[in-house]
């Protein structure tokens, strides 16, 4: 669900034009099949309310890829429209923010530089409304671990998919710092299943890794000076748990006991407002299958 804000100005600015609208990246390097988050912003100074429906049609974006030997870029497939799926209303002198996801709704899924142009039209408009261009790059990763395992996806006579788990870094340069990203894939078929960032990484860490009896991925990697970040990721590629840890002397490491359950050792939990509080990892009725 997309979710809308919508505020007053306090007083009248001088604008460049009736209703200003912008598409922006906090981010411009991504991995393929990463979540591309777009912020977007309307300024209605027009004097008119405006009433947006899904199905109106009033936002469009184009993607086009750029490389030297395409000179302006070719177009990226359009896999499905970008739509935000709720009515909302915009009264004069109001701001309107929302985000949405441009992964989904484009071919991205190869590396290269790609330059996206968003419109949109507003009731009584002759010609969009052009936000300003801007460009994102889609990379590969480095990766440093990976790791198969079987996976029934359904129920219990479903036949088990093999699926592998890979530890990748990525080295961003605005802003500079390096993040890890848990990739999940069905190895038969060759898709992913999910690209998932797992956070910032020291740049001297080596990630610790290991896979606990229902086939979930844990991480344990060094987020910060004195703090060291344990995830956990499911087959399905969803983050079960984020919770950190200080060191009690020696480096955090990862265990398995007899059953099979993974634990931190050498270290204290501390509370930090990202975490994700582990819930009881209990054995589902279609579980997963670890192989050796």
């Amino acid at each position: 669900m997309v979710l809308l804000t919508a505020w007053s100005a306090a007083a009248a600015t001088p604008v460049r034009a009736a209703v200003q609208f912008k598409a922006t990246v906090q981010q411009k390097l991504f991995l393929p099949g990463e979540p591309i988050p777009v912020d977007l912003s309307l300024l209605n100074n027009s004097g008119q309310t405006f009433n947006f429906k899904p199905e109106d049609g009033w936002l469009d974006f184009t993607v086009s890829n750029q490389t030297k030997a395409n000179g302006e870029g070719v177009a990226v497939p359009n896999l499905k429209p970008v739509v935000i799926n709720e009515d909302f209303t915009v009264v004069h002198t109001a701001l309107a923010k929302t985000q949405i996801d441009l992964m989904p709704c484009f071919d991205l899924t190869r590396p290269g530089r790609y330059k996206v142009t968003a419109a949109m039209m507003y009731p009584g408009a002759t010609e969009p409304v052009r936000a300003e261009t801007f460009v994102i790059e889609v990379t590969t990763g480095a990766k440093i671990e990976e790791q198969e395992f079987g996976f029934r996806p359904a129920a219990d006579d479903a036949a088990t998919e093999v699926r592998r788990y890979s530890l990748q870094r990525l080295t961003l340069t605005t802003p500079s710092e390096i993040r890890l990203y848990v990739t999940v894939m069905d190895v038969a078929q060759e898709t992913l299943v999910r690209q998932l960032k797992i956070g910032r990484v020291s740049g001297n860490d080596k990630p610790l890794v290991m896979l606990d009896r229902l086939s979930n991925w844990h991480v344990l990697h060094q987020s910060d000076s004195r703090i060291f970040t344990h995830s956990v990721v499911s087959p399905r590629g969803d983050l079960l748990v984020r919770e950190s840890y200080t060191p009690t002397g020696l480096r955090p490491g990862l265990k398995a006991d007899e059953n099979g359950e993974v634990s931190i050792t050498s270290a204290v939990r501390r509370s930090r407002a990202d975490d994700i509080l582990p819930m009881q990892l209990t054995k589902p009725s279609t579980p997963a299958l670890a192989t050796p």
